[in-house]
């Protein structure tokens, strides 16, 4: 009797939750194929049948998240001012980076994956738009420094091990509370 066979989707997917495990075990360069394919008790060839490269799966794994800053951007980008479009993007970006927290937790600041988004043009679009939402037009040094400071500041917050605690109800109440209250004290209106 044949054994039944998984469909490419569903193995995609397998290979996906394996190698986020193992980027957060041991952060994307510190990841082989042959772990993933380890992890998944199949051969290597097998991971290469769904994916071309490690970059391509770390590629895909982040994919959701930049569908969803696409997604926000698109409706950021119709406001009629600045602010409201800073505004709303950083809310929408602290609701985002809590929905993708697993995500978040294994790739912000990890150098291999931050040259891999720089390097993708369809990434580092989206990339730029975000910050030119955020920054506004022509920001000031003082801009620039805040709004640096907020977004490292969400994503540390969202991984950090001491409020891992709260649910991601009360965290996002929360960030939304200090975001806009940090976005009205060190941003100046446009």
């Amino acid at each position: 009797m044949a054994k039944p066979v998984a469909t490419r989707g569903f193995a995609r997917e397998r290979v996906l939750d394996a190698a986020l495990d193992l980027f957060a075990a041991h952060g994307v360069s510190g990841t082989s194929l042959q772990m993933i394919a380890d992890r998944l008790g199949v051969t290597k060839a097998a991971v290469y049948y769904q994916f071309h490269s490690k970059d391509e799966i770390a590629l895909a794994v982040v994919k959701p998240v930049y569908d969803d800053i696409e997604h926000l951007l698109r409706i950021t980008e119709t406001l009629p001012t600045a602010e409201a479009r800073r505004s709303v993007s950083m809310s929408g970006m602290v609701e985002l980076i809590i929905r993708h927290r697993r995500v978040s937790s294994v790739f912000y600041g990890d150098p291999t994956v931050h040259h891999l988004l720089e390097t993708n043009d369809e990434y580092r679009r989206i990339g730029d738009r975000l910050a030119d939402v955020l920054l506004g037009p022509a920001p000031d040094n003082s801009t620039r420094v805040a709004i640096s400071m907020l977004s490292a500041g969400v994503h540390g917050c969202v991984n950090d091990p001491m409020i891992a605690d709260l649910d991601d109800a009360e965290l996002q109440k929360i960030l939304l509370d200090f975001t806009k209250r940090f976005l009205e004290v060190c941003v100046p209106a446009q």
